[in-house]
């Protein structure tokens, strides 16, 4: 048990730790970005739509 109280073993792990979990942000990152503008942008643009099509129905029934 003296092997998992090391420093050297627990330096080990930590770093690994941080480089992996440094790999994993660059490597998701910018694909997760790029899905949430556009899924943002879509559905800005799809409320927009409907936003002008309910203006329109309002100014159909006071008319």
């Amino acid at each position: 048990m003296d092997f998992l109280t090391s420093p050297w073993f627990i330096i080990t792990v930590i770093i690994s730790i941080i480089i992996g979990n440094i790999a994993a942000l660059k490597y998701l990152t910018p694909k997760n970005l790029d899905k949430l503008t556009k899924k943002q942008g879509n559905d800005l643009d799809r409320l927009i739509e409907l936003d002008k099509k309910h203006q329109q129905e309002i100014k159909k029934r006071d008319e």
